[in-house]
């Protein structure tokens, strides 16, 4: 069987596994601090000088040179081809690996040209804050304001970028690396002159500089955190390349996996510094999300690697909203999910810099609280407790909220806290709930239809014509993004970042890549060109009718968010009414368990509603 192995599957594979348990199959391995060591099976030796480092996931010997990735190692040890090596992990890891025919050499070496300017780029910028009279101020800042030590700026590789916007362009295509390629890298953007010529820019000015590494290591992007109150933006991450996909990584994930494994918990944090103070303070098992809010993506590689996962956002309002959505993102009980509460006011690393390192891991070790007990903790919120409509108001809510829970033991056990705070009859409270339950049964509230479900979704309708009202909702939302993104390179760019290729339609899926791939290979919005771009017929139709749309040329930010969540939220619209339906026959014929079951499922569909 011959064929090449997709890049993005290898990526998955050593994702997945753990270098120490391959290894440890073949070699008897014994922890010391960070490594693992073991007789070299290359050489023949008496003391071990063969090291695994779990933290970035590969394997040296120090007496004979030879090292690399666990692949590396089974092509060595049972002399393997790449190919033979790869499917063998992925075998044992029960991935199907696809394999392609046609080696696209061109396409590899521009990633490995991309992969050698992010990495030159993140040497020069941790030079300049570290060696360099010009970093002085930012280092002063991390060091004194921030309580980072020397060697946590050295671990993560903090660095400073100039505010001038051609110092890293300058030094890049000194070094033989042209100007689309930094684009591409993410490294520099661009602006059209007139006369059909761009002007390149560094994308990061002025800012302190955090490498984001893939899971083997390797610079695919940064974030860069605003050193003055000026600056439009607090953090700004690099944009999505052919290397680095939000939705893909979590920051630190490639230092806090062998730590996240061991313990089987995972601390997720809101921001890349709250992870860097966490680090510091020894919490090795710290990863946050990149400049984007927790997807389903997120939630899965958290899950093949851990149990638990400790939710550790900012104690804000955003925070808290953050938190809810992430409880609801780990529906499906593959993770024990608690959440850590910061003191109002304070995120993460401020607690660490007033209270210090010990009180920080104490609150890690015993201060997280169950998903139940935080929802009841912001419920609480909404009411004057000293009042006794809004105390009986609380109360009810709190009793309706938790009806939702699976356990009948989890049910009891909240309820008797309940009674126990409030100084209530146990006996009520339970009556109080089966008559909760029986109201969610017979009386299934439709999530998100009211008002401000539909707010903004008056101007999508108004800007499509007539041959678009008689559509479906999720289809006309569909159309208006797409005719926008025909337009406008930046909304085509908003739209892969907050959908990327989940629109419901097949043909507009298709088309969603096709103008991605025009848009990333640094083409102008162009109807004509976008025509001469696109390599399926059936497509050409489909863009004339978009194009001849009368659209706003700056669509309000409002209507572009609901027509994203009408287009993710359709399919599972179309699963609850299915059911509720079912629901409906199930009563009819008397099959009252199968009902509730089926109720079940329906909360859960609707927990993922946004």
């Amino acid at each position: 069987m011959g064929g090449r192995i997709p890049e993005e599957t290898i990526e998955q594979i050593l994702q997945q596994i753990d270098i120490v348990d391959c290894i440890g199959q073949y070699v008897s391995l014994k922890k010391n601090g960070r490594y693992h060591f073991g007789l070299c099976p290359f050489h023949s030796e008496k003391s071990p000088s063969f090291s695994v480092t779990p933290e970035r996931q590969i394997f040296y010997c120090f007496g004979c040179g030879k090292g690399g990735t666990a692949v590396n190692f089974l092509m060595e040890l049972e002399q393997l081809t790449f190919r033979e090596a790869v499917l063998q992990l992925a075998e044992g890891l029960g991935i199907e690996v696809p394999l392609t025919h046609a080696v696209d050499e061109k396409k590899e070496e521009e990633k490995s040209q991309l992969f050698q300017a992010l990495e030159l780029a993140a040497k020069m910028y941790h030079h300049l804050l570290t060696q360099t009279q010009y970093g002085h101020s930012a280092r002063e800042y991390l060091l004194r304001r921030r309580g980072l030590s020397k060697e946590t700026i050295l671990t993560f590789q903090l660095g400073i970028a100039p505010p001038d916007g051609q110092f890293l362009l300058s030094f890049l295509k000194k070094r033989g690396f042209s100007e689309q390629l930094l684009e591409r890298a993410g490294l520099v953007g661009s602006k059209d002159l007139s006369n059909q010529r761009k002007r390149y820019f560094d994308r990061f000015r002025g800012r302190i500089i955090l490498p984001i590494h893939d899971t083997q290591g390797r610079v695919i992007g940064f974030g860069g955190r605003s050193l003055q109150a000026g600056q439009a933006a607090k953090y700004i991450n690099s944009p999505e390349t052919i290397l680095f996909q939000k939705s893909n990584y979590l920051y630190n994930f490639h230092r806090a996996r062998a730590s996240i494994r061991k313990q089987q918990q995972a601390v997720l944090f809101e921001g890349y510094l709250d992870v860097i103070s966490a680090w510091q303070a020894g919490v090795e098992n710290a990863i946050a999300v990149l400049g984007t809010s927790l997807t389903e993506s997120h939630v899965k590689i958290i899950q093949r690697n851990t149990k638990q996962v400790i939710l550790c956002f900012d104690s804000d309002r955003a925070g808290t909203q953050a938190t809810l959505r992430a409880i609801d993102l780990f529906h499906d009980g593959a993770c024990t999910v608690k959440v850590l509460q910061m003191p109002s006011g304070m995120d993460p690393d401020d607690f660490i810099r007033a209270q210090g390192i010990d009180a920080f891991k104490e609150q890690v070790s015993i201060g997280a609280i169950s998903t139940t007990a935080f929802r009841l903790e912001q419920l609480k919120r909404e009411y004057q407790l000293t009042d006794d409509d809004q105390r009986m108001g609380f109360i009810s809510q709190a009793v309706k909220l938790i009806a939702q829970l699976p356990r009948p033991v989890e049910r009891d056990h909240y309820l008797q806290k309940l009674a126990k705070e409030y100084h209530l009859s146990l006996d009520a409270l339970r009556q109080e709930l089966r008559h909760a339950k029986f109201k969610q049964k017979k009386n299934p509230d439709r999530d998100k239809e009211n008002s401000a479900w539909n707010n903004g979704y008056q101007e999508v309708n108004k800007h499509l014509v007539g041959f678009a009202r008689n559509k479906s909702i999720v289809e006309q939302s569909e159309m208006y993004l797409l005719a926008l993104m025909l337009r406008d390179r930046s909304v085509s760019e908003w739209v892969k970042e907050h959908l990327g290729g989940d629109f419901y339609t097949e043909i507009y899926i298709v088309l969603a890549a096709h103008l991605y791939a025009y848009y990333d290979q640094g083409n102008p919005s162009n109807i004509h060109r976008i025509l001469e771009f696109v390599d399926d017929p059936s497509l050409v139709p489909i863009i004339s009718e978009l194009a001849m749309m009368n659209i706003p040329t700056e669509p309000s930010t409002d209507a572009l968010k609901d027509c994203v969540r009408h287009i993710r939220n359709y399919p599972l619209q179309r699963q609850i009414e299915d059911k509720r339906k079912l629901v409906e026959q199930l009563d009819n014929a008397g099959e009252a368990i199968k009902a509730a079951e089926l109720l079940r499922t329906i909360e859960e569909l609707k927990k993922k509603i946004v």
